[in-house]
């Protein structure tokens, strides 16, 4: 009972704590224009969506566990209702969502940035000429 709490909890708090990690990198990574630290904050982005998947399977399991392990009357709820998540976990699966898809952008962004071009032409290694 409390377990599945602390374990939701915990998981939720590594959650939060490597997304903004993730944040801080990935803000670095733009002000500087370097592309590993874009990538490596979109993998704390994408890590950090692993660990929210698994505090809110773990909440839903603790929630549906605790609601038919005891009878329907203990928690007040009369027969002709049954228990929902409502907004709360509409919120939880679309910020879910959205860190996923912040995490593959991050880490994608590194790869389609144009490179920049010199005019200096390429140089043969007969002529010694180095730009």
């Amino acid at each position: 009972q409390a377990s599945i709490l602390w374990m939701t909890a915990g998981f939720m708090g590594m959650a939060v704590a490597i997304i903004l990690f993730g944040w801080i990198i990935g803000v670095l990574g733009c002000c500087w224009d370097r592309g590993l630290m874009q990538y490596v904050a979109g993998l704390l982005f994408l890590m950090g969506g692993t660990f929210c998947i698994i505090s809110l399977c773990t909440c839903v399991a603790g929630i549906n566990f605790e609601l038919s392990r005891y009878p329907r009357y203990l928690y007040g709820l009369p027969d002709d209702i049954s228990h929902g998540y409502g907004w709360s976990m509409f919120c939880a699966w679309g910020g879910l969502g959205l860190t996923l898809i912040s995490g593959f952008f991050c880490t994608l962004a590194p790869s389609v940035q144009p490179v920049p071009r010199t005019n200096c032409p390429k140089s043969r290694p007969e002529n010694g000429t180095v730009c």
